[in-house]
């Protein structure tokens, strides 16, 4: 038999809460960003709804560890932008670190200066540090497995 992990389901509430809480950080931090880059697939509705309040386009981009085998992180029209423009990567978990890391790293080898990461959830027990989150979680502690509701 499989070991699966206790699960806690994550509410459409939840979502409208944390963009809340996300925006609120961005905007306290006098950072605003010029594009919003979701990473496909879990980035990518939080990244659109802060298109949305942000009012600024959205970019998407592959970097998935988890599901594919070839940890390629692809840019796609990421690497059109202006690399003086503020960019702000989102996915709905950091969970190891590992793809936002890997993105970031990316992205100032292109020649981007300025870019910063949001996650609505954060695991604080592992090595990357984020710039925005709306939800700390530790790993060590808690391994349940979030279940979002575009999931």
């Amino acid at each position: 038999m499989k070991y699966m992990p206790h699960k806690v389901f994550y509410s459409w509430n939840d979502f409208d809460d944390d963009i809340e809480i996300l925006t609120n950080y961005i905007h306290a931090n006098q950072w605003l960003p010029d594009y919003i880059v979701g990473v496909k697939r879990g980035g990518l509705i939080p990244a659109i709804k802060l298109s949305h309040i942000f009012n600024k386009p959205l970019i998407m981009m592959s970097c998935q560890l988890r599901d594919n085998k070839d940890n390629e992180v692809r840019l796609y029209e990421v690497e059109q932008l202006p690399k003086d423009k503020n960019v702000l990567i989102v996915d709905d978990i950091c969970d190891s670190g590992v793809t936002l890391q890997k993105i970031v790293y990316q992205l100032f080898t292109e020649g981007f200066s300025n870019v910063k990461t949001c996650s609505l959830i954060y695991n604080f027990s592992q090595d990357f540090r984020i710039d925005y989150t709306a939800r700390e979680i530790d790993r060590f502690q808690d391994d349940r497995w979030i279940i979002f509701p575009w999931e």
